[in-house]
């Protein structure tokens, strides 16, 4: 059951992302990283003000490490949210790292899967293709920003129907 809800999940949401890449592929680069940012600002805001709660009520030494890592937080979120195009070139290298992982992700799969059925050439079409976008990414990643977003976009859209398929015709 868990192996279908992971599937299912990892699935839609690829769709989901290849969707918005391809709507927005200006925008959806600085709407990902200021995302990131609030999630960095949230539990440091959350964790300072428990410290000082902590620190005022019990009165006792709390190391200052807490205190440290939750300014950090803080303060990279609040970069990553008020400029994010600083951190799109790093962005785009993992968007290119992902389409290479989960292009070799799948052909590993559909090699232990073709050790006990036969699967046919074509099933590698996809991972294949997926894995060519991702080098094409991780080495070009400034030039075509918007095409290769677009291209990420198609790609993750194809990767989430390829393993709804995969899932439902080899289970």
């Amino acid at each position: 059951m868990y192996k279908l809800k992971n599937t299912i999940v990892r699935s839609i949401v690829a769709i989901i992302i290849g969707i918005v890449l391809i709507k927005w592929p200006r925008l959806a680069p600085n709407m990902i990283i200021i995302i990131i940012g609030i999630l960095f600002i949230i539990p440091g805001i959350v964790t300072l003000i428990n410290y000082w709660i902590r620190k005022s009520k019990e009165g006792m030494k709390l190391p200052s490490y807490i205190l440290i890592e939750s300014t950090g937080s803080i303060l990279l979120g609040l970069c990553m949210a008020l400029i994010p195009e600083f951190f799109t070139a790093f962005f785009m290298y993992c968007l290119g790292f992902l389409l290479v992982l989960g292009g070799i992700t799948q052909i590993i799969s559909l090699v232990n899967i073709q050790r006990n059925i036969p699967i046919s050439l074509y099933y590698y079409i996809t991972p294949i293709l997926i894995l060519i976008a991702g080098i094409i990414t991780v080495l070009n990643p400034f030039e075509t920003q918007d095409t290769i977003l677009i291209m990420f976009g198609i790609c993750a859209i194809i990767y989430g129907i390829t393993e709804l398929v995969n899932y439902y015709k080899l289970k």
